[in-house]
């Protein structure tokens, strides 16, 4: 009897544990998914003023999130502000590549910082390059 009853305790012991690991491990993963989501988000956003920056008339389809920009000078100002945010979060490659575009606004950077982003949100390799994805 006394043996029943170790071995009920010993794997209700490792019930609780596994549960609490699992728990553990679940929350992780929560707080992952969560990183990911910002970052997509903060990305999209980047990318969308740096199209504005290079199509001043796309500028009033973001009046409604920043209705004090108003030319391809602000825009960039905007983008500063993102930038010093992505300090925080993104990869050295994100970094560097919006950092880049910043100093010389080109497509060839615009590009440059896409791809950087896309690697650090989904592919964590290069799988295109300049070149196929620009638009001619």
């Amino acid at each position: 009897m006394e043996a029943i009853t170790q071995i009920i305790l010993s794997l209700l012991g490792v019930i609780g544990i596994g549960g609490i690991i699992t728990a553990y491990f679940n929350r992780l993963k929560e707080i992952e998914f969560q990183k990911l989501e910002q970052k997509q988000k903060r990305y999209k956003s980047s990318l969308l003023y740096m199209d504005a920056y290079f199509e001043p008339k796309n500028i009033k389809y973001l009046s409604s999130r920043q209705p004090d920009i108003n030319s391809p000078k602000d825009v960039l100002e905007y983008l500063k502000a993102e930038y010093h945010e992505m300090l925080l979060y993104a990869s050295k490659e994100v970094i560097l590549a919006v950092k880049r575009f910043l100093e010389n606004p080109n497509r060839a950077n615009f590009f440059a910082s896409v791809l950087a982003m896309r690697k650090d949100l989904w592919t964590k390799k290069v799988d295109v390059d300049i070149e196929e994805i620009c638009i001619q």
